[in-house]
């Protein structure tokens, strides 16, 4: 009966979820934040990844108990060796429903919240060549003023920790409510999400980010910002993408900036015509430059094509089942999102001239200024 009943409430809730104004209310802004509250110290207060020794140790514990009670069984019990085998699928029938009902009430829940463009207010417009190109200068700005100079400069921990702090206050502006995010990121072994191409992972069950651990320190930094950005609460790519982007501009540590900028130009620069690309690249100063060879290098490096390939099908079906649409290509809707926050006034890029030397946003920006 137990069992029956934890099957029932997992298939309950996609067979009768509520709507995305109750999810918002009750899970996102409620309870999803005081399990964080309760989580993120404990876990983030441990140097080493607890998800990692859980996903490797777990299977090898239930294989060997499973084996133990196949033996006991067979050679003290006198068993037939069939009812030492069951054991295994058995207890798999108790432990996945709690295994699901973890990740629903740790993670999955957030999937079905209001989308941000509701929750922020944005306009429904489209997004222009000339505003991208707009984002562009400002960044460009920002990546000049704060590319790092000496190696001390380059300290990823202080940058993690300033965007997290940006983080938790962008959260409480828009949304009303403080959220406790974890003031560090946890490194990987080198290369063991980059080989499947990727660089980062929220693990919902103990709601810790981690990055690969052989990415250079400016990829680091960012990668770190999008991964706070899903413990922030956030489950859409585009959505997480926009609230790092715009954690990390709004830190106080220049490094944080500068590598949080050096992204999101590349993100937009992608959107521009093919023309416009190289141009783009070449305006880069050259640490900025050397820095993007030193992130094509490790990801070179480690990444294992037909693994990737694979990897990336089955996540872009795993988020296809949580509600997304767009699948993985919901990544690409961070920069589309970041110029309607900065047309709804939830942040600003420092002034740059524009085509016809007038500085300011364009014409196509002016609208109302967002709540804060």
């Amino acid at each position: 009966m137990v069992v029956a009943a934890l099957w029932l409430l997992c298939l309950a809730w996609y067979m009768l979820q509520p709507s995305p104004e109750h999810v918002e209310n009750v899970y996102s802004r409620w309870a999803y934040r005081i399990i964080a509250s309760v989580i993120t110290p404990i876990t983030g207060a441990v140097p080493f990844s607890i998800a990692l020794l859980v996903f490797v140790a777990g299977p090898l514990v239930f294989l060997a108990l499973w084996i133990a009670n196949w033996v006991y069984r067979q050679k003290v019990k006198g068993m037939s060796r069939w009812r030492g085998l069951i054991w295994g699928p058995k207890w798999l029938l108790v432990i996945v429903p709690i295994v699901w009902l973890w990740f629903l009430l740790f993670w999955g829940m957030g999937y079905a919240r209001l989308p941000v463009e509701t929750r922020l207010n944005f306009d429904d417009g489209t997004v222009s060549e000339a505003e991208l190109r707009q984002i562009k200068g400002a960044l460009l700005q920002i990546i000049l003023q704060n590319a790092p100079s000496r190696p001390e400069d380059r300290d990823i921990g202080r940058a993690v920790a300033a965007v997290a702090q940006a983080m938790q206050d962008a959260v409480s502006e828009w949304e009303g409510g403080a959220i406790h995010l974890p003031g560090r990121v946890k490194a990987t072994p080198p290369g063991l999400l980059m080989m499947n191409g990727t660089s980062g992972v929220c693990v919902p069950f103990t709601l810790e980010p981690h990055v690969d651990g052989g990415l250079p320190d400016t990829a680091f930094v960012f990668v770190a910002a999008h991964e706070l950005g899903h413990i922030a609460g956030v489950c859409d790519e585009g959505e997480t993408n926009l609230l790092g982007y715009i954690a990390g501009l709004r830190a106080k540590n220049p490094f944080a900036q500068y590598a949080v900028a050096l992204d999101v130009y590349l993100d937009v620069v992608r959107q521009l015509p093919s023309a416009e690309r190289k141009t783009a690249i070449e305006q880069l100063p050259e640490q900025a430059r050397q820095d993007l060879q030193r992130i094509r290098e490790a990801q070179e490096r480690y990444r294992i094509d037909w693994f990737q390939k694979w990897s990336w099908r089955a996540y872009n079906q795993y988020l296809k089942s949580q509600g997304v649409q767009e699948g993985v290509r919901s990544y690409g809707r961070g920069t589309q999102l970041l110029v309607k926050a900065w047309r709804a006034g939830y942040f600003d890029f420092p002034e740059v001239p524009d085509a016809a030397g007038e500085s300011g946003p364009p014409a196509a920006m002016d609208a109302p200024d967002g709540q804060l």
